[in-house]
């Protein structure tokens, strides 16, 4: 499986914006701006945004094996 550190800043923004809608990326800030408040780091919001991504590309069927 992929993780944050095996791509590039620019690899990994393009993941996550291709991956996840307008909308989506939209509820992740506001997720993250409740749960660590207003002053949360943008790289905080993106590495939440990853696992959010890289879980919408696991297949249920895969999930349910673990």
């Amino acid at each position: 499986m992929v993780e944050w550190e095996d791509m590039t800043e620019t690899e990994r923004d393009r993941f996550i914006y291709l991956t996840l809608s307008e909308d989506a990326l939209k509820a992740i800030v506001v997720i993250m701006q409740k749960k660590h408040g207003s002053d949360v780091s943008t790289e905080d919001i993106m590495r939440f945004a990853f696992k959010v991504a890289r879980n919408r590309m696991i297949p249920k069927k895969m999930k349910n094996e673990k």
